[in-house]
């Protein structure tokens, strides 16, 4: 009996591998096509036509087509930098606030019984069944000068007259912290769910107490959500515009509202409104490619 194919079966062989191989490959292209041209016609070229926007000079409803650089220096001017910074340092309060807020929630839903949990998670998710905007008016009449803080705050004695507190940086950060905690606390609960507990136990049994076992285990192994829920809450926080516009004032103007008056007011100015756009990209790119370089560092430190 011979034991070795032949060459002509072998070739045989390797020509059905091939046609297997080739089938699945068009398969997945098959299925992901969809998915492809959604993103093609939806997400790449309304970018590209930002791209092109941003190198053109405004008219008054619309745009000349002559090539100019003029919307980028305007961009990045001080008068403009400083309205970067509002967004900056409103979306890094938030994503903190999210966090420390978020975290706790996230463990001791992690920790509880399944029956509890679940009903947690239902009281999580449940303001996604409510439209964002009347979540958002709801707190301009709870933080309104006549509102039902206020009401409360006077009733119990704590205060003699009302609080401003609508048309403010502070009600801005509660709203927004009210709006995007899910969006951190979810990730964390998905983290903290597998996490095994007992290596609490066993670190506090070799010494550690509480703090130290949660510095030294909890939280290293929480990196990947605390990760994801800080992304998934500073990147929408960044370019808010309804949050702002209908609870912020006209003192403190956020990016996404510039943009928006850019594309709004007339004289229009698309130019300028995609050249701020693409810079806070670029912005948020570099941002995001040094926190994953630090990540992929810390990383390969611990493996060490």
């Amino acid at each position: 009996m011979n034991r070795y194919p032949k060459h002509g079966q072998s070739e045989q062989d390797n020509t059905l591998a091939l046609k297997a191989a080739s089938r699945r490959n068009l398969a997945s292209w098959a299925l992901s096509a969809p998915a492809l041209f959604w993103l093609i016609v939806f997400f790449l070229v309304p970018y590209i036509i930002v791209v092109i926007y941003s190198f053109l000079t405004p008219d008054i409803y619309d745009v000349n087509f002559e090539f100019s650089l003029a919307a980028y220096r305007q961009a990045l001017s001080p008068q403009y930098l400083s309205t970067f910074f509002l967004s900056f340092r409103l979306a890094i309060l938030t994503t903190i606030l999210c966090l420390l807020l978020g975290f706790p929630v996230a463990y001791f839903i992690a920790r509880a019984k399944d029956k509890t949990k679940n009903t947690l998670l239902i009281f999580i998710i449940i303001p996604f069944w409510t439209n964002l905007i009347i979540r958002i008016f709801s707190w301009r009449i709870f933080l309104a000068y006549n509102g039902v803080l206020n009401d409360v705050l006077i009733s119990s004695g704590l205060i003699s007259q009302p609080l401003e507190i609508m048309r403010t940086d502070l009600a801005v950060v509660l709203v927004m912290v009210y709006v995007y905690l899910p969006y951190m606390i979810l990730p964390l609960y998905s983290v903290l769910e597998k996490l095994d507990f007992t290596l609490l136990h066993a670190a506090m049994d070799l010494g550690a107490n509480e703090i130290k076992a949660f510095f030294r285990i909890t939280l290293p192994l929480c990196a990947e959500g605390i990760f994801a829920g800080s992304l998934l809450v500073f990147i929408p926080a960044l370019g808010a515009y309804l949050i702002p516009q209908l609870v912020g004032n006209q003192k403190s103007l956020y990016l996404g509202q510039v943009i928006t008056y850019k594309i709004k007011n007339i004289p229009r100015n698309w130019p300028m409104a995609s050249a701020l756009s693409l810079t806070l990209l670029f912005f948020v790119a570099v941002l995001l490619f040094g926190l994953f370089i630090l990540y992929k560092h810390q990383k390969a430190r611990r493996k060490v």
